[in-house]
């Protein structure tokens, strides 16, 4: 083998490595949760801010009224649900359930979402497009799981 050729097929190895490395990432795009007993103003920016320091968080914005997080995720990211969970009960709160829009893999019951460990189990859709799909549903704290 040329050196040239063995240049090429370095650079394309590469290129699959990065490639598979991206596409690991998990791909939550949007959650809005619930938050049991998040009616303060001041207690309400101190979550967000803490949710703000999660990997992959874009913005957060809170709606006191109705005890709701609003969470809009960087592309790409390395979100997981169950930090979020952690994360709101490590400030004193007790997350309820949540509306997910997330990227992964359904299987008529069980969602997976791309690269994070987690799935979900949900009702079932009207999704007949090859993985990954876009979905969006709706869980509570009991539904997730880790991949085995």
């Amino acid at each position: 083998m040329t050196l040239a050729a063995k240049s090429i097929l370095r650079l394309v190895a590469f290129a699959a490595l990065i490639c598979a490395s991206n596409c690991l990432h998990a791909q939550y795009e949007r959650i809005q949760m619930r938050v049991y007993g998040l009616d303060c103003e001041l207690c309400a920016r101190g979550v967000a801010a803490s949710i703000m320091r999660l990997g992959g968080v874009k913005s957060v914005a809170v709606n006191l009224k109705q005890g709701l997080l609003d969470i809009a995720l960087k592309p790409d990211n390395n979100f997981k649900m169950s930090s979020l969970r952690k994360r709101i009960q490590d400030n004193g709160f007790r997350s309820m359930e949540a509306t997910v829009t997330a990227f992964g893999k359904f299987d008529g019951s069980r969602f997976e979402v791309l690269g994070s460990g987690e799935w979900f189990e949900v009702k079932a859709q009207d999704s007949k497009s090859p993985p990954p799909i876009e979905l969006t549903f709706q869980t509570r704290e009991s539904s997730l799981r880790a991949v085995p």
